[in-house]
């Protein structure tokens, strides 16, 4: 919302007068103008020596030059007399507001009488060089159709129902067995909606006689029972399982290692089965454990898995000249000479540019 006020002094002894004299509005003490939210706001004020009042005027006109002429606005503007200590006097003290309205031409909002010759005589009213304080207050907001929230909506929690599906399993009707013998059952419809290979696997091309669900057991001979858990529990609700968030934050090295193996055994069991946004959080799992004995199986990790953020955490690692000479005492170039050569080369070619600059 955008805002502002202004505050005319008026003098005392002037309204005592018998002949008040009318403020003409284009004097610099009666008047007041601003623009707002590509509005001209006016504010005036006049004597009146019959009725002996002070009275106040706020118009307002569109400005031309602003493009949002047919927007409506809601605004808000008030008046008050202000007594000794500054504090608005509540019974001298008016206020009006409209919304969504559109000022298509001059308007003007009257408050007459605002200061009456009674008052003329309260000094409470008046501060310590005899002068009413009157402040004006306009605040004009941008009209938005959004209605008042009655009902708040809580976040999804899909996932959590999803969840509770796979782990009471209730309606399974697609079972796997992983290297050592563990058996995990599931929901084909959840497993094809969320992977295209496995949709493959059990609907399209690829489907086969141990996957019509006449009761076989899909064997997944290479991937690990905890890998293929935490595939499961990506699949039902989207996020790895609390159990996997390893982090640079423990102190013990091993347990360093740990948790970036698991993330290359996650990274590949994603990519295998197309998961991307799993493949995105375990390169960012992996870029937080990029050291220099660990680098160059990161990027050969990048490159076989298609992985173009993770490889370039690992150039940016190895443009700082202590990384680079760390990695250069491990066996590293001759891991990347073996595994992926041009890879190799992109980041010889990488680091010539940043020697040479």
């Amino acid at each position: 919302m955008a805002s502002e006020h202004h505050q005319f002094e008026i003098a005392g002894t002037q309204l005592r007068q018998l002949g008040w004299r009318a403020h003409c509005p284009g004097n610099s003490d009666s008047s007041w103008s601003t623009s707002i939210e590509g509005h001209n706001w006016l504010c005036t004020y006049s004597t009146d020596s019959t009725s002996g009042t002070v009275s106040f005027t706020l118009s307002g006109h569109p400005n031309p030059d602003c493009e949002v002429l047919d927007e409506p606005i809601n605004a808000w503007f008030k008046f008050s007399l202000l007594d000794r200590e500054g504090w608005p006097v509540p019974s001298r003290t008016r206020a009006s507001s409209f919304q969504n309205w559109r000022i298509q031409q001059n308007w003007e909002w009257e408050c007459p009488g605002f200061i009456t010759r009674d008052d003329v005589e309260r000094q409470e009213y008046l501060n310590k060089d005899g002068c009413f304080t009157v402040r004006c207050d306009l605040a004009i907001k941008p009209f938005t159709a959004k209605a008042d929230a009655f009902v708040t909506v809580p976040p999804s929690d899909l996932h959590q129902h999803l969840g509770d599906l796979l782990a009471r399993k209730d309606g399974a009707d697609v079972t796997f067995q992983v290297a050592g013998g563990e058996t995990f059952s599931a929901h084909r419809c959840v497993l094809a909606a969320r992977s295209p290979v496995f949709r493959a696997q059990l609907f399209g091309e690829m489907k086969d006689s141990k996957s019509t669900g006449d009761g076989g057991v899909i064997p997944i001979d290479d991937m690990e029972a905890q890998v293929f858990s935490s595939l499961l529990a990506f699949i039902y609700t989207d996020s790895l399982p609390p159990e996997t968030d390893g982090t640079p934050s423990r102190q013990q090295h091993g347990d360093d290692d740990e948790a970036m193996v698991q993330y290359q055994h996650l990274l590949a069991a994603a990519d295998r089965y197309g998961l991307e946004r799993m493949k995105l959080v375990c390169q960012d799992k992996l870029c937080k454990h990029i050291r220099a004995d660990s680098v160059a199986t990161m990027l050969v990790l990048a490159d076989r898995h298609h992985c173009p953020g993770l490889k370039e955490a690992c150039f940016h690692f190895l443009t700082s000249s202590a990384n680079l000479d760390s990695f250069t005492d491990t066996d590293g170039f001759e891991v990347l000479n073996a595994s992926c050569p041009a890879v190799l080369k992109e980041l010889l070619t990488k680091l010539a540019c940043v020697l040479i600059f």
